[in-house]
């Protein structure tokens, strides 16, 4: 049996990476703020059989450091063969309103500090209060979801320099960790721009197929794989 914990599992990717996930016989525990997410119901009436364990959801504010390790106390003897740390935002607004405030003349500096504590502040957190959980599967992957707009080398037009810089923060600490832990594969991944609420409506790429492709690219890695910051499709993206 394949384990698998999702943060900000009730919409967009992670959503999908809940459905697709159990699609392919994995139980999963998936993780939102709102525990009776209609959607994630509806996956549970679904998909549970009588044992009703094949997806468990579970209310978790990624921001309540508590909370995570309340979580990690529950799953105590679990062993995760996958942590995806999902759970992202852009503020209070999704692409490309959000770039109303985190222009160089127009940066909110209390919505920058909540984009970190969400999008940096929580990954840190989930994986070191989930490591041993981790440990306890052979496969232990750990991905922590990044953005193309976190590359240095892809920055060639400014803006949305919070998002930037959080994402940024993203890959430098999936690096440390891959130094640390060689127990654990840690991956830091670029998803696409994803027609989400976060990515917006303008956005390039279906959810469900950059679902598919980072599911089939994750079979692949191996631990010699681990520190990288890859596309869905396993392609390196530089930093």
């Amino acid at each position: 049996m394949s384990v698998a914990l999702i943060t900000g599992a009730n919409r967009g990717l992670g959503f999908e990476y809940t459905g697709q996930l159990l699609d392919r016989g994995w139980h999963v525990v998936a993780c939102a703020r709102d525990a009776r997410s209609p959607a994630l119901v509806e996956l549970a009436e679904t998909f549970n059989d009588q044992a009703g364990d094949q997806l468990r959801i579970r209310a978790l504010d990624v921001t309540d450091h508590a909370a995570i390790d309340a979580l990690a106390r529950e799953l105590d003897g679990t062993a995760l063969d996958l942590l995806i740390n999902n759970a992202g935002t852009t503020g209070p607004k999704g692409t490309p309103a959000c770039m109303e405030y985190q222009g160089l003349d127009n940066m909110d500096y209390s919505i920058w500090r909540d984009i970190f504590e969400v999008n940096v502040l929580s990954v840190f957190k989930m994986a070191t209060a989930f490591r041993p959980h981790l440990v306890a599967s052979e496969r232990a992957l750990l991905v922590s979801l990044s953005s193309d707009l976190g590359s240095c080398a892809q920055n060639t037009v400014g803006s949305m320099h919070s998002y930037r810089a959080s994402k940024a923060a993203v890959n430098m600490i999936n690096k440390g960790m891959a130094n640390e832990w060689r127990d654990v594969t840690c991956i830091a991944m670029a998803p696409g721009w994803c027609v989400t609420e976060l990515g917006g409506s303008d956005a390039e790429i279906a959810p469900a197929d950059s679902v598919a492709a980072q599911l089939d690219t994750l079979d692949k890695l191996t631990r010699e794989d681990s520190g990288r910051f890859i596309d869905r499709f396993g392609a390196t993206v530089p930093y």
